[in-house]
C-alpha cells in the first residue's frame, strides 16, 4: 500500500503551487525510521578486508590497518579468486542492508528547501525537505523536474547538462523578464563549512535575466550577504561534496532514459567510472609519471655538479690550512684591533665628561637667573602695586571731578540767564525812572498851582476850605503808611523766596545720589536675574564672542600648546562676599589667556582679530611654583586660599602677576587696620582687603608703599557679571542681601528727598499767605487811595470855581497817579534787581567756589595722571626686566636641555661603542702614549704586512676561511637535495607500477567489482 501523501502549503496566494513531498524508506531496510545521507561505519576506514564465515566464526569484518597490514604481507592471495572475492562482496552488501542501525539525519551539506521565482513555468514555487530521504512526487508540470534543475543551476551546474535548455534565458517564465533561485543548506553541527560566518544555514541565489546577466549571492543565515563568487560557491560544493555534474548524484529523466534504454557496455562502464570518480584519479596517476621524468631529468643534472662542488670544497680547506700559518701576525694586528675599538670607546668617554661639566655650568647659570629673577620679580610686584594704587587714585579723582564738573554747569548756565535778565532790568529801572521823574516835576508844579488856586479861594471862602484841606492831608498820610506797609511786606517776600529756591536747589542736588542709587538697585536686580536665570553658565561675563574665540582654538592644530583661558573659567570663588573686590582687583587679567611660547601668542593674536574678540595675553611657562614658604599664617583668608584653581599655568600667572599667595583677606576693617598697621609689619603679607564700611560691594586696600610707608586706597564695586566661577546658590544670596542693603539706602534717599519736597511745600505755603498779605495791605492802601479822592471830591463840589481848580485837580490826580505807577514799577524794579543781585551774588560765589575745587582736581588728577604714567613706566619697565630674566631662565634652561639631550646623545654613543667594542674583545687596557691616530698607523703597517702574505695566497685569511665554510655547506646542501629528490622518485616510482602490476591493483579491482555489485543491488 502507497505511503500517505503530505502536502505542505506556501503562503503565497497567487502564483504559488503546492508541492506534494512524500518521505518514504527503502525495502531493503528492517527498521521503520528514515535516514537521509549518513555515513556508513565501514566505510571510514581506507581499506576493508572482507571474510566467509570460514573465516570467521561471528561473519564479523575486520577492518583497520592491522588486517591490511596482514593481507599486504600475505601478497593480497584473498584476491586471486575473483569469484570468491564477489561473493564476498555480496555478502557484505546483504549483511549491511539487514544490519539494525541507527538511522540519523547529518548534521550539514543537507538541502533544507529550494525556492524559484519566475522560473520555468512557476511564479514561485517553494519546497521544504525533510532531514532524511524525501520524495518529490506530483503530476505532470508540478515542479518536479523544476526543482532538480533549480538545484543544478543554482549550485553551479551548467544549463546544457539539464537537458531542458541551451542557455538560462530558456528557463525564465514565458513574460518575464528575470529568474531567481534559492537554495538553503544545513550548515549546523562543529565541522559545518565556516559555521563563524554563515551560521547555521547556508542560503545561495542565483539571478539571471533575459539581458544576459546572471549572479550568484552567497547569504548566512542571518540575510547578510558573504560572497558573490562563483569560485566561493565552488568551494561549499566540494566542501559538501556536492558532485552537481556527477550522473550517480543528479540524473535527470533524458539521461536516465537514455541509459536504461540505449546504453551500450561501454558506455554503462564510462557511466560508473565517472560516477565512483576513477577518471580523476587515473589524471592524478598521470600527473605523478610526469612529474617523476621531469624529477630523474633533473637528477642527472645535479649528479654531474656534485662532484665538482666536492672539488672546491676540497681545495677551499687545503687553502684555509695554509693560510694558518700566519697566525702571530694575525693575533698582532687582533691585539691593535682591540685596543683601537676601546681608544674609541675612552675617547667618547672623555667627551661624555665635557658634557657632564657643561650640564654643572648650565645649572649654575640657571641658578643665578633664578636668583636675578627673583629679584626683578619682587621689584615688578612693587611696581605693580604702586601702578595699581596711582590707577585707583587717578579713577577715584576723576569720578569726583565729574559732579564738579555736572555741578559748574549747572551754576553757569543760571549765572548766565541771571546776567541776562539783570541787565535788561537795569535797562528798564533806566526808563521807569526818567518817567518817574517826569511824572513828579508834573505833580510838584500842579501842587504849586493847585495851592495857589486855593489860597485864592480861601481868601475868598474863609476856613472852611482850609478844613477839607487838612482832612484830605491826613488821609494822603494814612495812605502813604499804607504804601510803606505794602512795600514792606513785599520786600520780606523775597526772602520767602529765597528760602522755598534754596530748598529746591537742595532737592535737586538729591536727585543725582538717587537717581545712581536706583540704577545700582536696577542693576543689582538685574544681576540676580541674571543668575537665578543662567544658574551659574559663566560665558555670559566674558565677551560676546567668546565661544567663537574657543571654538576656533580648540579646532586650529597649530598651537605647540592649548593656550589657557580665559583665566575666569579656571578660577572658583570659595567665598562669595570677596566677588567684586577681586573681580576689581584683578581686573583684566581674568579676560586673559595663557601661552607658553611667541609663536602660540602670534597665532592666538590672529584669531582674536579674526573673531573680534581681542583679549590680553600671557606667556608663561609649566615650571611648576611652590608658595607654601612665602605665605602668611594660616589663619589668614588669602586670595589663594579662598580660590580654587584648576590649572597649574594659571595659578603661576596669578601668584606672579597679583600675589594672591601674600593678599590677605579680612572683613572688617578695624580689624585689618589693626593687622597692617599696630604693631609689627604681619609676616609674608604684601597688602590686605577688606569691606567698606558703608558702600555694599566696595572695598578698601591696605597696603605698605614701597615696603614702609602705610597706604589705604579705596576698591570701587564691580559692575557686571562675575567672570570667577563660584557656588551658585551662594552667590544669589549674596546679590540678595547686596539688593537688600542698596534698597534700605535707596529709601533713606528717597526720604531724604521727601524732607526737602516738604520743606518746598512749606516755603510755597508761606509764600501763597504772604502773597495774601500783600493782596490785603494793598486794598487797604487802595482805601486810603479812595478817601483821599472822595475828600478830594467833596473839596471840588464846595469850591465855586470857574473850572481852573477842577482841572488842576485833574491835571495832579493824573499826574500822581502816573507818578505812583512808576514809582510802584520803580520799586518793583529795584526789588527785583536786587533779588537779582542776590542771586548773582550768590550764584557768583557758587561758581568760584567750584572753579576753585575744579582747579584743586585739575591738579590732583594731573598730578594723579603724571604718577599713573610714571609707575606704568615704572611697572613696564620692571615687566621688561622680569620677562628678561625669565627668559634668560628659558634660554638657560634651554642650553641646559640641549646639553643633557646632547649627554643623553654621548652616553649612548658610549654605550654603542662599548658594546660595538666588547663584540670586538672584553675591555683592554690602552698602552700609555698610545691614541687612535698611532693605533691606526700600527694596524695599517701591520695590515700591509699581511696583506704582502695574503697575495701570496691570493686573499685574506677571513675570506678564505668563509669560503671554504661557504663551499662545504654548498655541498652538504647540494648532497641533501640530491638524497630528498632519489628518495622522491623512489616513492612515486613505487607508487605508479603498483597501480597496473602490483597489490594495489589488485585491491582497486576488488573495490570497483564491490562499487559494481552495489549499484547492482540497489537497482535491483
Amino acid at each position: 500500500m502507497a505511503p500517505s501523501k503530505r502536502t505542505r502549503p506556501l503562503e503565497d496566494d497567487g502564483d504559488s503551487e503546492i508541492v506534494s513531498v512524500e518521505s518514504a524508506q527503502s525495502s531493503l531496510r528492517q527498521d521503520a525510521r528514515k535516514k537521509a545521507r549518513t555515513s556508513d561505519p565501514l566505510s571510514h576506514s581506507k581499506s576493508r578486508t572482507v571474510r566467509t564465515d570460514a573465516d570467521s566464526e561471528d561473519g564479523s569484518v575486520e577492518e583497520g590497518s592491522g588486517s591490511y597490514e596482514r593481507r599486504r604481507d600475505a601478497g593480497f592471495k584473498d584476491l586471486e579468486d575473483e569469484d570468491l572475492d564477489t561473493q564476498r562482496a555480496t555478502q557484505i552488501i546483504q549483511r549491511r542492508n539487514q544490519m539494525s542501525m541507527d538511522n540519523l539525519p547529518a548534521e550539514n551539506g543537507v538541502i533544507e528547501a529550494v525556492t524559484c521565482i519566475n522560473f520555468m513555468c512557476h511564479s514561485k514555487l517553494h519546497v521544504s525537505f525533510g532531514p532524511l530521504i524525501n520524495f518529490v512526487i506530483g503530476h505532470n508540470g508540478s515542479g518536479k523536474s523544476a526543482v532538480l534543475t533549480a538545484l543544478t543551476l543554482c549550485l553551479g551546474g551548467k544549463a546544457v547538462s539539464t537537458n531542458r535548455g541551451q542557455s538560462l534565458k530558456s528557463f525564465i517564465k514565458e513574460g518575464q523578464e528575470s529568474a531567481s533561485l534559492i537554495v538553503k543548506i544545513k550548515n549546523t553541527g562543529s565541522n559545518g563549512y565556516q559555521r563563524e560566518t554563515f551560521g547555521d544555514s547556508i542560503i545561495v541565489e542565483r539571478h539571471f535575466s533575459k539581458a544576459g546577466a546572471s549572479g550568484f549571492k552567497i547569504k548566512g543565515s542571518n540575510g547578510r550577504v558573504i560572497s558573490t563568487k562563483k569560485a566561493d560557491l565552488e568551494e561549499i560544493s566540494d566542501f559538501f561534496a556536492f558532485q552537481i555534474d556527477n550522473p550517480m548524484n543528479i540524473l535527470t529523466q533524458d539521461m536516465a532514459r537514455q541509459f536504461l534504454n540505449n546504453s551500450t557496455p561501454a558506455d554503462k562502464y564510462k557511466f560508473f567510472v565517472k560516477g565512483v570518480q576513477l577518471e580523476q584519479l587515473d589524471q592524478d596517476y598521470r600527473l605523478l609519471e610526469d612529474f617523476i621524468d621531469q624529477s630523474e631529468n633533473k637528477l642527472a643534472a645535479r649528479s654531474e655538479d656534485i662532484d665538482a662542488l666536492k672539488r672546491i670544497a676540497r681545495e677551499a680547506r687545503e687553502k684555509l690550512a695554509l693560510s694558518e700559518k700566519h697566525s702571530s701576525l694575525r693575533d698582532t694586528i687582533r691585539s691593535c684591533r682591540r685596543q683601537m675599538a676601546w681608544a674609541q670607546v675612552e675617547e667618547q668617554e672623555r667627551a661624555l665628561n665635557k658634557v657632564e661639566e657643561d650640564i654643572f655650568e648650565a645649572n649654575l647659570r640657571i641658578e643665578r637667573a633664578e636668583s636675578d629673577a627673583t629679584s626683578y620679580e619682587r621689584k615688578f610686584d612693587d611696581a605693580s602695586l604702586y601702578a595699581t594704587q596711582m590707577g585707583e587714585t587717578l579713577q577715584e579723582v576723576t569720578e569726583g571731578l565729574l559732579p564738579l564738573q555736572d555741578n559748574r554747569k549747572q551754576i553757569k548756565e543760571q549765572f548766565d540767564k541771571n546776567k541776562s535778565d539783570l541787565i535788561a532790568r537795569h535797562a528798564e529801572e533806566r526808563t521807569i525812572t526818567n518817567h518817574l521823574k517826569e511824572a513828579q516835576r508834573k505833580v510838584s508844579k500842579t501842587k504849586v498851582d493847585i495851592k495857589a488856586e486855593h489860597d485864592r479861594r480861601a481868601a475868598v471862602n474863609g476856613g472852611i476850605h482850609a478844613t477839607k484841606l487838612l482832612e484830605i492831608e491826613n488821609a494822603k498820610e494814612n495812605s502813604a503808611e499804607a504804601k510803606a506797609r505794602l512795600v514792606s511786606h513785599t520786600e520780606a517776600g523775597s526772602s520767602l523766596e529765597e528760602q522755598a529756591g534754596a530748598a529746591e536747589r537742595d532737592s535737586q542736588r538729591m536727585s543725582s545720589p538717587l537717581e545712581n542709587k536706583r540704577a545700582e538697585v536696577k542693576q543689582c536686580e538685574n544681576q540676580l536675574q541674571t543668575l537665578l536665570r543662567d544658574r551659574g553658565q559663566q560665558q555670559g561675563a566674558f565677551h560676546e564672542n567668546m565661544p567663537s574665540l574657543l571654538r576656533a582654538i580648540r579646532d586650529h592644530p597649530g598651537f605647540r600648546e592649548t593656550p589657557v583661558g580665559p583665566v575666569g573659567n579656571h578660577v572658583r570663588l570659595l567665598k562669595p562676599v570677596w566677588s567684586s573686590v577681586l573681580e576689581r582687583s584683578f581686573g583684566a587679567t581674568l579676560n586673559s589667556f595663557i601661552v607658553t611660547s611667541k609663536q602660540d601668542q602670534a597665532l592666538l593674536s590672529n584669531l582674536m582679530r579674526k573673531v573680534s574678540c581681542n583679549c590680553p595675553i600671557l606667556i608663561g611657562n609649566n615650571q611648576p611654583i611652590n608658595t607654601s614658604n612665602n605665605e602668611p599664617d594660616s589663619h589668614f583668608d588669602t586670595s589663594l586660599r579662598v580660590l580654587e584653581i584648576d590649572n597649574d599655568l594659571v595659578r603661576r600667572q596669578l601668584v606672579i602677576n597679583q600675589g594672591i599667595e601674600q593678599t590677605i583677606l579680612i572683613e572688617n576693617r578695624e580689624e585689618a587696620n589693626h593687622v597692617m598697621f599696630d604693631g609689627a609689619k604681619p609676616r609674608n603679607v604684601k597688602q590686605c582687603f577688606c569691606l567698606h564700611d558703608s558702600k555694599r560691594g566696595w572695598g578698601v586696600r591696605l597696603a605698605f608703599t614701597r615696603g614702609v610707608e602705610a597706604s589705604t586706597s579705596p576698591i570701587m564695586a564691580m559692575n557686571g557679571r562675575p567672570r570667577m566661577k563660584t557656588d551658585v546658590e551662594s552667590q544669589i544670596s549674596f546679590q540678595r542681601e547686596s539688593l537688600q542693603q542698596l534698597k534700605r539706602e535707596l529709601n533713606e534717599l528717597e526720604q531724604s528727598k521727601r524732607d526737602w519736597e516738604s520743606k518746598i511745600r512749606t516755603c510755597q505755603q508761606a509764600i501763597v499767605r504772604h502773597k495774601r498779605q500783600r493782596r490785603d495791605l494793598h486794598l487797604e492802601h487802595q482805601r486810603a487811595e479812595d478817601l483821599v479822592a472822595k475828600l478830594q471830591d467833596e473839596l471840588d463840589q464846595d469850591t465855586v470855581e470857574d473850572g481852573r481848580l477842577e482841572a488842576l485837580n485833574a491835571v495832579l490826580k493824573e499826574a500822581e497817579e502816573e507818578s505812583e505807577t512808576y514809582g510802584g514799577s520803580y520799586q518793583d524794579s529795584i526789588t527785583a534787581k536786587d533779588k537779582m543781585n542776590e542771586t548773582a551774588k550768590r550764584l557768583k560765589k557758587e561758581l568760584n567756589d567750584v572753579d576753585e575745587q575744579l582747579a584743586e582736581y585739575d591738579a590732583k588728577v594731573k598730578k594723579a595722571e603724571s604718577k599713573r604714567l610714571k609707575a606704568a613706566n615704572l611697572r613696564q619697565a620692571a615687566l621688561q626686566e622680569k620677562n628678561a630674566a625669565f627668559q634668560v631662565i628659558d634660554d638657560a634652561k634651554l642650553d641646559k636641555e640641549r646639553v643633557v639631550r646632547s649627554r643623553e646623545a654621548a652616553a649612548q654613543r658610549v654605550s654603542d661603542f662599548i658594546g660595538k667594542a666588547t663584540q670586538v674583545c672584553e675591555r683592554v687596557p690602552i698602552e700609555h702614549g698610545e691614541s687612535i691616530q698611532s693605533l691606526d698607523k700600527k694596524y695599517e703597517k701591520l695590515s700591509r704586512d699581511l696583506d704582502r702574505y695574503q697575495r701570496e695566497l691570493g686573499d685574506s685569511r677571513e675570506s678564505i676561511a668563509r669560503r671554504a665554510k661557504d663551499t662545504h655547506i654548498t655541498y652538504e646542501k647540494a648532497k641533501k637535495q640530491i638524497k630528498s629528490l632519489e628518495r622522491l622518485i623512489y616513492v612515486d616510482t613505487q607508487t605508479c607500477p603498483e597501480r597496473a602490476h602490483g597489490p594495489l591493483a589488485e585491491v582497486q579491482k576488488a573495490h570497483l567489482r564491490t562499487c559494481e555489485i552495489e549499484l547492482h543491488v540497489s537497482l535491483k
